[in-house]
């Protein structure tokens, strides 16, 4: 009886006392944002490839399940026109052969994986237009292949140049040029192209071209409008 009685004037004292039961959750509990997070890796991380060339080290995500793929122009600049796609897998390599890159230096390369009759994970484009303020997710391959599929994230800081390019805080380095910004449906909502360096770090200043772009870039390439060399100066 005592016990009881020490029981119920220990919760009571709890909650009244300025300090709810309510907080006593299990420490392992995730939060809303981390189960978010989770989902947006787990639904994109799949499509999201590692690019190599002779020289060059970079990321791509596919758009289509018979196997195109969208990474930077600079990525593959001056590269062989078939490069090698390493899956997220981390042990499946695939040819791509160039499509074709962005015109008025445009920062956007398609390549066509060489597989015919398989299918393959894809990310697809956002439907909805990006906000500042909105969460930013980024996945690629920075620095060197075995940092292949890190997850960063972050927010959207703002809208540049009218759409064409979003900047964010997701943190991005060498190797992430060409993989995707996504939002919290795990949808593409950039191109990840550039980011601004403090003493040899990121600032997370880190540019992205917006998908709008992207979207158009896809539909010309494919109909055979896009440019058969980079047309950057970079």
């Amino acid at each position: 009886m005592k016990t009881k009685l020490f029981v119920t004037l220990l919760l009571a004292t709890l909650t009244c006392g300025g300090f709810s039961t309510a907080y006593l959750i299990p420490a392992a509990a995730k939060t809303p944002v981390a189960n978010t997070a989770n989902r947006v890796y787990t639904k994109a991380n799949p499509a999201v490839v590692m690019i190599r060339g002779n020289s060059a080290l970079g990321s791509g995500f596919i758009i289509s399940t018979d196997g195109y793929v969208i990474t930077n122009a600079h990525v593959i600049k001056g590269q062989p026109a078939v490069v090698t796609l390493m899956m997220a897998d981390g042990k499946t390599e695939i040819p791509a052969d160039l499509v074709g890159f962005g015109k008025d230096g445009l920062d956007l390369a398609l390549l066509k994986i060489n597989r015919r009759g398989q299918k393959f994970p894809t990310v697809d484009p956002a439907a909805t237009s990006v906000r500042v303020g909105d969460n930013a997710y980024a996945i690629g391959t920075p620095l060197e292949e075995a940092f292949q599929n890190t997850f960063t994230t972050g927010i959207v800081s703002a809208i540049r140049e009218g759409g064409k390019y979003i900047q964010h805080n997701a943190a991005i380095n060498h190797g992430n040029s060409g993989g995707p910004l996504l939002n919290d449906k795990g949808e593409v909502i950039g191109v990840n192209t550039l980011g601004f360096g403090l003493d040899g770090g990121n600032a997370g200043i880190n540019y992205a071209i917006g998908v709008d772009l992207v979207r158009q870039f896809v539909i010309d390439a494919r109909q055979g409008k896009s440019s058969p060399v980079a047309t950057i100066d970079y």
